[in-house]
């Protein structure tokens, strides 16, 4: 199987620092499966991380599909083969989706966030609503019904520190979800309300002992929880934000893709609100 660009992300720092040039790790990472950019234009890499990803880029074959000027996009079409052998039927379960066989052709149908999508075996996606789906939404689709459902939700929730081998993507997910929101909505309690509501998380805040406590279905089998903690400058308390997930999310999603979810749903409140986020 090729190289994708969803491949080379996930062995980049994902800090989105700019210094290659790329507003993203994610945009740099399509540029490097392109041949656009060289791997060692990532100033964080370094000693076998560098080797390690020199050799797999080596195994990379140019696309013919699309231009790569959205490297979303770019990355959809690469990875939407992946799930040509699933057995649709035996994973619908486990994936917490509706299996269903239309004129001889088989579909999954799911949520991501508060949207239907159908997915066909050769990858292609449509939204029920007819909208067309984005090409984010469909790199997260192809990623999760690939992992194929593992086993039923434990509903303990824990932080993405709390997860095995997460040491070295902490301070990313951290900056790029939790500190995103900290950012745009310290002060802005009712706001973040509102687009928690948007974007159709249910109010859990009577259960927990801060500001704001919103549940959210992203997929089936990966709920998110949202905990705000407002600011008070009379006591000098800094707003804070926890981006909790339930124990088997590994189950359903790797480590690194876990790390762009939590992004992009942050990306989410924020754009809920007319929040433009600095993000690809």
């Amino acid at each position: 199987m090729a190289v994708t660009a969803v491949d080379i992300y996930k062995k980049l720092p994902q800090t989105n620092c700019g210094r290659c040039g790329s507003p993203s790790c994610f945009v740099f990472a399509t540029r490097v499966a392109l041949r656009q950019e060289v791997i060692e234009k990532c100033v964080s890499l370094e000693g076998d991380e560098l080797k390690e990803l020199k050799m797999l880029i080596g195994e990379i074959k140019p696309l013919t599909t699309g231009s790569g000027s959205n490297a979303y996009a770019q990355a959809a079409e690469e990875i939407k083969n992946r799930i040509k052998d699933i057995d649709f039927r035996v994973s619908a379960d486990g994936l917490g989706a509706e299996y269903l066989n239309e004129d001889d052709k088989e579909y999954l149908r799911l949520n991501l966030f508060n949207h239907k999508y159908k997915v066909s075996k050769t990858g292609d996606i449509v939204r029920d609503d007819g909208l067309q789906p984005s090409a984010w939404a469909k790199i997260f689709l192809i990623i999760y019904v690939n992992t194929r459902g593992k086993g039923s939700l434990k509903n303990e929730w824990i932080s993405f520190g709390d997860l095995p081998n997460t040491f070295a993507k902490q301070k990313s997910f951290k900056d790029n979800s939790e500190n995103v929101l900290i950012k745009n909505f310290a002060g802005k309690k009712e706001e973040l309300r509102d687009a928690c509501r948007l974007l159709a998380g249910i109010d859990a805040t009577a259960e927990f002992k801060c500001a704001l406590a919103y549940r959210f279905s992203v997929l089936p089998k990966i709920p998110l929880l949202l905990l705000f903690w407002d600011e008070n400058k009379e006591e000098d308390f800094p707003a804070r934000v926890k981006i909790l997930m339930d124990k088997t999310v590994l189950n359903f999603i790797d480590i690194e893709s876990l790390v762009f979810l939590a992004e992009r749903f942050a990306k989410k409140l924020c754009e809920a609100k007319g929040i433009m986020v600095n993000t690809v």
